[in-house]
């Protein structure tokens, strides 16, 4: 039945994004609610009129009766012992006045509806009221003694016997009534049960389909979208009780050899194929003491509960190279999935989570650096670890005194040849180190959560130098930025616009560099970022488009002015093949979604050639079309491109 209430299977072959049948479902338990709710609501005032209609029969006509004949006693009564001299006159009057006043209660509103029924009831009521008032001028003259009491006994005497069998039958008739009425509540309150209880069932159906569809939602967020492995939230999840408890274990960081290259020859479909298999395989493999989770796009981790000694690690890397020896056929080429593997133990290698993910790391790239199946942790690699920490330190110093060297890179428009936009990078002359390039500078910076002092310090340096640049050359000249993903989030615009306007620019005088990875790890907050900057003017242009992380369905909706293309697609396209073929596919998908492409890489005038013979309009990035150039230099070079 699972097919049935998902839209699509998804690459890790499990079931998600909300399928139409559920909103179906969902509609009809909803729709469920609001008829039973209606009805019992409707019930309920049925019960309401009940009571109304039956303390009208059962207690105030009958009780109202009852004290109009008492009264009609007491005067004539009254008109005798008057007579009689055995009461004062006004006493006589007080009974009068009573009488009087309880005929019209009887004859309101609040019991037509009630005396409408017994037409000869009402008509005695109306008779009796008639005759009472008609008397008011003889009581008034009535004296002690004078026979015209006569004429008031005989007035209103004969109704006496006619009121006291309307009572007597209808207290007969409420006997009657109410036996009817209290099948009537029965059948009422049977029925209000059932639509109560039935309200609570659909009721319960519905949470428990928003409950499922919640904690769905929820592990999709600790899990990745292509392999379906947990992410780096479960992971960490995981690791912290076992640090917290001080239980020993392992952490394996594992990577497909190679993932890269077959990326690039055969396509992203193949090498998330690949991918797919690699993790599957290992998932397949692992002891019920081991937890395997991806925390970035291309590698893994597997952590191995109690997994300590050297005997045990080595038995546990080689169950996972036994797992991985079959080859794969995707597509007609046949490939062999070759693991690269760092290993660090806690809590002999370290002792804090930041810490054995650090070092790890530092064996795996050991691994893939020596071309080594797998690399053990050794106090050794704590140099590299010392010169990133060191790096970290310095940095804000750097920073302040403003060390850090601003390059730019020229974006071309092809064709035509002018120059859109200045593509922003960083080097670092470290006195200790030598020159840190862009990508190291912003691997540290990640890592030691300095990313949004760097960006901000970053965008100052640009936003002072942008106006003077502008003069000199093109007006509409924009910088382009890469956004960190530390700062990716809501109210991001909010944190660059005050500085554009520091500095006179406009919004549009600046272009974000978004990768699509960071972009598609939660599209709904992705979507709420740019969204509130396509608002605020800034454009945004999406790195590693190609990567095969995104839904295209999800790409139409982002507010993306273009799509920027790694360099890897376009090298080696001068010559027939298969990255031509995959540069072609690109071209056609991007425009499938209506989006110009920006061509990073282009090194060579046989690429810069293929590229203009795509007839797309498009930027292109790359010494074909120019250098890159130190941010003194950018002023003058602009200059010279101007025509006469």
């Amino acid at each position: 039945m699972r097919p049935f209430f998902s839209s699509f299977l998804r690459a890790d072959n499990q079931y998600g994004h909300l399928h139409s049948f559920k909103l179906i479902i969902g509609g009809l338990l909803l729709l469920g609610m609001l008829i039973l709710g209606s009805g019992a609501t409707h019930t309920l005032m049925d019960i309401r009129q009940h009571n109304t209609v039956l303390e009208q029969r059962t207690y105030e006509v009958p009780w109202s009766l009852m004290q109009l004949q008492l009264e009609m006693d007491r005067f004539l009564d009254a008109v005798r012992l008057l007579r009689a001299n055995a009461i004062a006159k006004d006493e006589l009057a007080l009974r009068y006045d009573i009488l009087w006043s309880r005929i019209p209660i009887l004859l309101s509103s609040q019991f037509k509806d009630t005396l409408g029924d017994r037409p000869d009831l009402w008509l005695l009521i109306r008779q009796i009221d008639t005759r009472v008032r008609g008397l008011e001028r003889a009581v008034a003259e009535l004296q002690p003694g004078s026979p015209d009491y006569r004429f008031i006994l005989t007035e209103l005497t004969p109704y006496l016997e006619p009121l006291s069998r309307t009572v007597t039958a209808t207290m007969h008739g409420n006997v009657r009534f109410y036996a009817e009425y209290d099948q009537a509540y029965r059948k009422l309150g049977k029925q209000l049960h059932i639509q109560i209880v039935s309200l609570f069932i659909t009721l319960a159906l519905l949470l428990l389909l928003l409950f499922r569809e919640l904690r769905h939602y929820w592990i999709q967020r600790l899990r990745d979208p292509l392999t379906g492995l947990p992410n780096r939230f479960a992971l960490q999840r995981r690791m912290a009780p076992m640090i917290e408890q001080k239980t020993p274990f392992s952490v394996t960081v594992l990577e497909l050899k190679d993932l890269t290259e077959h990326h690039h020859r055969f396509g992203f479909e193949v090498a998330d194929r690949l991918l797919q298999v690699f993790c599957q395989r290992l998932q397949q493999s692992l002891q019920s003491h081991e937890f395997i989770a991806q925390p970035r796009q291309e590698g893994l981790v597997i952590l191995g509960r109690g997994v300590v000694s050297l005997e045990e690690v080595r038995a546990q890397l080689s169950r996972f190279r036994q797992a991985l020896t079959d080859k794969v056929s995707i597509d007609a080429h046949d490939f062999y999935l070759t693991p690269l593997m760092g290993v660090v133990l806690y809590p002999a290698d370290a002792d804090n989570l930041v810490d054995l993910r650090a070092r790890g790391e530092l064996a795996l790239e050991l691994c893939r650096r020596e071309r080594l199946p797998y690399v053990f942790f050794d106090p050794s690699l704590l140099k590299e670890m010392s010169r990133r920490q060191q790096l970290a330190i310095d940095l804000p110093a750097a920073l302040n005194s403003n060390a850090l060297s601003l390059q730019l890179q020229p974006l071309i428009e092809k064709p035509g040849g002018d120059c859109r936009g200045l593509q922003a990078l960083l080097s670092w002359h470290h006195p200790g180190f030598g020159i840190i390039p862009t990508t190291e500078l912003m691997r540290v910076t990640e890592q030691y959560h300095l990313s949004e002092r760097l960006f901000m310090w970053f965008l100052q340096q640009i936003c002072r130098q942008l106006p003077l640049w502008k003069v000199q050359g093109t007006p509409s000249v924009f910088v382009s930025l890469t956004v960190p993903p530390a700062l990716f989030r809501t109210g991001l615009d909010q944190t660059i616009m005050p500085v554009l306007q520091q500095y006179g620019l406009p919004a549009e005088a600046l272009v974000l560099d978004i990768n699509e990875n960071v972009a598609m790890q939660d599209t709904r907050e992705a979507l709420e970022v740019m969204q509130g900057l396509r608002a605020a003017g800034i454009r945004i242009a999406l790195t590693e488009f190609g990567s095969g992380r995104s839904a295209w369905g999800t790409l139409s909706q982002l507010p993306l002015s273009w799509l920027k293309l790694d360099a890897t697609f376009c090298s080696g396209i001068e010559r027939e093949g298969e990255p031509r073929r995959q540069l072609e596919t690109l071209f056609a998908l991007a425009g499938v979604l209506q989006q110009p492409l920006i061509c990073c890489g282009v090194d060579h005038a046989a690429e810069l050639e293929v590229l203009e013979n795509m007839g797309q309009p498009l930027l292109v990035q790359g010494d074909a079309v120019a250098e890159i150039l130190p941010a003194e230099d950018v002023g003058g070079w602009l200059k010279r491109r101007q025509p006469g």
